[in-house]
């Protein structure tokens, strides 16, 4: 199976490589790797907004695999939920002098502070996941040399799809059950879900906001027990087990939703519980990792214009009943669906003609590809 799926990455990889032309050269044509040293070992300093929950534990996971697959080291710092720590423990971090740094962060505020840090300290970084909604910090973050890049599943898409999920949505209410305000990943799903539901028809009638997935629990009895809807729409997996939960309990009959997979909730899309959920993007700090690595050694991957990319549309996939019992198995056997082989292809110290379009391709990829394991699993 894996070599069936490496074979098609590796096709796909190939034909944007040869149509485009491009090779491992330099935005004047020149060989940008002809004094690279592209056997090193590199330690990066990376971040998980907390190790605990199921959906941040694997996008370090993710993380660690993709290191161990390319000859890396991951130092991963947990920020415990708290903001403060994002920048403090990356100061720990960049104390020890890593070669690079991959940056995680939930809030906006951070991304200014995280892009002095890693000026002061002269060391190169890339974004996983988010980046900042300011412009003036986004623009600055962009103009920085040390800034490589940055890799992310669109969050408003993610919404946007589950809500292309539900049946017949015009005149239906909705409740919507997510992270706190401020963090981007969750606040543009909810916009995703709301915006598109509402469009179709709909009307949301409460969204409830959660400081950290201990409250859960609590947030989801509140909004349940306060307001009857057809549908539910939960961002995170420790929100959507909460709904999954209170239904089940309360043999509530609303449509459930949700974004982030989580292998036990699969059993509840088979059981009817939950209609649909999405997911796959916890790989995306991993893929960003490739782009560190072929940054260090020389052949950073750039836009047509010289610019450092930012990757922002991984496709994930979608859980539904027709496909949940393949996933079933698939997560099984793992949380993460790129082989070493997979990590190694987005490396020009493997690969001499990595470019844009061979990453360009593997993310446009990536969901046809873990449906394919789904039904093979």
């Amino acid at each position: 199976m894996k070599k069936k799926l490496w074979a098609l990455f590796l096709a796909v990889a190939m034909i944007a490589a040869f149509t485009t032309g491009c090779g491992a050269k330099d935005n004047a044509g020149n060989d940008a790797n002809a004094d690279a040293d592209t056997t090193a070992s590199y330690t990066f300093a990376a971040n998980i907004w907390s190790m605990g929950p199921y959906p941040l534990a694997i996008m370090v996971e993710a993380n660690e695999i993709c290191a161990k697959a390319t000859g890396m080291t991951v130092d991963t710092a947990d920020n415990n939920f708290t903001a403060d720590k994002i920048v403090t423990d990356l100061q720990t971090q960049l104390a020890k002098k890593p070669d690079g740094v991959i940056m995680f962060s939930v809030v906006d505020s951070v991304f200014g502070k995280v892009q002095e840090a890693c000026d002061a300290a002269g060391v190169p970084y890339v974004l996983d996941t988010n980046f900042p909604s300011d412009q003036a910090t986004w623009e600055a973050i962009q103009a920085d040399e040390l800034y490589v890049g940055g890799v992310a599943a669109s969050p408003y898409n993610m919404g946007k799809a589950l809500a292309e999920q539900v049946k017949d949505p015009n005149g239906k209410t909705a409740l919507i059950l997510g992270a706190a305000i401020g963090d981007y990943s969750h606040d543009q799903r909810i916009l995703g879900f709301k915006e598109t539901f509402e469009a179709a028809g709909g009307k949301v009638l409460q969204i409830e906001h959660c400081d950290d997935p201990t409250s859960a629990v609590t947030k989801a009895k509140n909004l349940f027990t306060n307001y009857e809807a057809d549908v539910v729409y939960c961002s995170g997996g420790d929100y959507l087990s909460a709904a999954a939960g209170f239904k089940k309990d309360n043999n509530k009959t609303w449509d459930l939703y949700g974004t982030d997979v989580a292998p036990d909730l699969i059993q509840d899309i088979e059981d009817g519980v939950i209609q649909a959920m999405n997911g796959g993007n916890h790989v995306n700090g991993s893929i960003a990792e490739c782009l560190l690595i072929n940054h260090l050694d020389g052949h950073p991957i750039l836009n047509e214009d010289g610019s450092k990319p930012f990757l922002d549309y991984l496709q994930t996939y979608l859980i539904t009943p027709d496909n949940a019992a393949g996933f079933a198995k698939l997560y099984e056997k793992a949380n993460v669906f790129i082989t070493d082989e997979m990590y190694q292809s987005l490396l020009y110290r493997n690969n001499p003609d990595v470019s844009l379009e061979t990453f360009d391709a593997f993310l446009k990829g990536y969901a046809d590809a873990v449906y394919k394991m789904a039904e093979e699993a």
